[in-house]
C-alpha cells in the first residue's frame, strides 16, 4: 500500500465509495472516524470496494491512537505519502512524515498553517495585512489589549478549530462575563489564546488545492452570516463569486501571494482561507488552513464550476497525474451557494424530508425523534442546503429563504 489516507468520518461519507476508488485507485490504506449511525461494520461494507484496508477510531479528531496506530502502519514500510483531508491530522500528518522519513509538509512549516499567532507574524512581516493581535496568556494581557484596541475585540484558542471556544466581546461587560466564567484561572495550564481587533467588513473565503507546486483549483466565495453565530444555534452559508468579477480576481491573488510566497505552504495539499474586505475595499487576512473548507464548500464548488476538486485533489496526492483544468472563470456554469443550519438543544420532533423550491440542488436533514445538543465546533450542522441562481444576491435571498422555510417547518421539544 503506497498512501495512507487519514480523514474524519464526514469528510469520507460526502463522497462514494466509487468516487473514492477512482481518486485513490485502490490504492490508500484508510484511517477515519465512526460513529451511531456508521459503526466499523458499516463503513468497511460500503466503503471497503475503494479501500483495501480500513481502520475506524471513535471520536477521530481527538483520539491519539490515530497517531499511535499510523505510526506502527508506517514503521513497517511500504507507504509513500500521508494525506490528511482535516484539520486534526495537519500536524499529526506532519509529525509522521518527520519520523519516517516521507515527503511533504514537515512540523516546521505545519505548525504555521495550524499556529494562528505564528501565521500572523509571519504575514504581518511580509506586509499583508492583519488585524491587530496579540498572544494572551492572562487576564491582564487582555484587558491591556482591549485597552488598547478598544472594543470589539475577538478572542479564540491560538490552534483552534470549529470556531470552538472563540468569543467576539462587544463591551466590557461582555469582558467581565467571560473573565467571571473563567476562562483563564479555570484552566490548569497557561493557555496560549490569540486576541485581535474584530474587523469590520465582508468576510470572504478562497478554497482549492496545489500539487507539484501547481495552483490546479482556487475559487472565491462570500460568507453569509457567521460562524459564531452558527456556533450559538443559527446559519451560516455562502455564495460563490462571479469568478470573473474583479472582486474575484483580487481575492485570488491576495490567496495566491499567501501560499506561495508568505506561509510555508509546501507543494501539495488542499487550503480553506478565510479573509475580510472592509469598508474601505481593503483586503485582510483572517486565517489560512491546509485542509479542505467545512460545511458543504465543496459541494457549492462542485456545483458551481462542475469539477470536484477535492476528488481530484486526492488523486494527485495519491501519485496520479494531476487534472489540467481552465482557469476557474472559464469552468464557472452558474453560481450556486450553501448553508448548515445549527440545531438547537431539544428533541427534534418534526423534520421536513423535501423542499418545495425548484432551485434548491441538494437538501439533507438530519432524522426526527433524537435529542441534539447545541453545537460545540461548527461541524454538526441538522441541516443543509445546497441552491443556484442568477447572481450571488439571488442565491443569497434563495438561501435565507430556505433558513426561513426549514424553521418554520421543524418542531422541537424540550423533554
Amino acid at each position: 500500500m503506497e498512501n495512507l489516507l487519514m480523514t474524519p468520518l464526514k469528510v469520507l461519507l460526502r463522497n462514494t465509495p466509487q468516487e473514492w476508488s477512482e481518486a485513490t485507485q485502490n490504492t490508500a490504506h484508510l484511517l477515519t472516524g465512526t460513529d451511531h449511525d456508521h459503526p466499523p461494520e458499516w463503513i468497511k461494507a460500503h466503503y471497503g470496494e475503494a479501500f483495501p484496508e480500513i481502520e475506524c477510531f471513535q471520536n477521530y479528531a481527538m483520539n491519539d491512537l490515530v497517531g499511535k496506530h499510523a505510526d506502527r502502519l508506517l514503521a513497517n514500510g511500504g507507504f509513500k505519502r500521508i494525506i490528511p483531508m482535516a484539520e486534526a491530522d495537519v500536524l499529526r500528518a506532519a509529525w509522521l512524515r518527520e519520523r519516517h522519513g516521507l515527503t511533504g509538509v514537515r512540523p516546521e512549516d505545519a505548525v504555521y498553517l495550524r499556529d494562528k499567532f505564528l501565521m500572523k507574524q509571519c504575514a504581518a512581516a511580509a506586509g499583508v495585512p492583519v488585524a491587530e493581535f496579540r498572544k494572551v496568556r492572562n487576564a491582564f494581557e487582555l484587558l491591556d489589549f482591549a485597552d488598547a484596541v478598544g472594543f470589539p475585540v475577538v478572542l479564540k484558542p491560538i490552534s483552534g478549530k470549529g470556531s470552538a471556544d472563540t468569543f467576539i466581546l462587544n463591551s466590557e461587560a461582555e469582558l467581565d462575563s467571560l473573565l467571571s466564567a473563567g476562562i483563564f484561572a479555570g484552566i490548569e495550564r497557561e493557555p496560549d489564546m490569540l486576541a485581535e481587533a474584530f474587523v469590520h467588513g465582508t468576510q470572504l473565503r478562497v478554497d482549492g488545492y496545489y500539487s507539484q507546486g501547481v495552483c490546479r483549483f482556487m475559487s472565491a466565495a462570500r460568507y453569509i452570516g457567521s460562524h459564531i453565530d452558527f456556533l450559538h444555534g443559527g446559519f451560516m452559508g455562502s455564495t460563490m463569486l462571479d469568478a470573473r468579477s474583479d472582486l474575484s480576481r483580487e481575492v485570488i491573488g491576495f490567496t495566491r501571494n499567501l501560499l506561495e510566497k508568505v506561509l510555508p505552504f509546501g507543494p501539495d495539499g488542499l487550503f480553506h482561507v478565510e479573509l475580510w474586505q472592509r469598508p474601505d475595499g481593503e483586503l485582510v487576512l483572517g486565517e489560512a488552513a491546509q485542509r479542505l473548507g467545512g460545511g458543504s464548500i465543496f459541494e457549492e464548488n462542485r456545483a458551481s464550476f462542475g469539477v470536484d476538486f477535492k476528488m481530484a485533489a486526492v488523486r494527485a496526492f495519491c501519485g496520479f497525474e494531476p487534472h489540467d483544468w481552465p482557469p476557474t472563470e472559464a469552468l464557472q456554469e452558474q453560481i450556486s451557494g450553501q448553508t448548515t443550519i445549527s440545531p438547537r438543544a431539544g428533541v427534534l420532533t418534526k423534520v421536513p424530508q423535501s423542499v418545495p423550491f425548484d432551485w434548491v440542488l441538494d437538501y439533507t436533514c438530519a432524522p426526527a425523534g433524537r435529542r441534539y445538543q447545541a453545537m460545540r465546533h461548527t461541524n454538526g450542522e441538522i441541516a443543509t442546503f445546497l441552491v443556484s441562481g442568477e447572481t450571488s444576491v439571488q442565491v443569497e435571498e434563495r438561501l435565507r429563504a430556505c433558513v426561513d422555510w426549514f424553521y418554520a417547518n421543524t418542531e422541537w421539544s424540550d423533554e
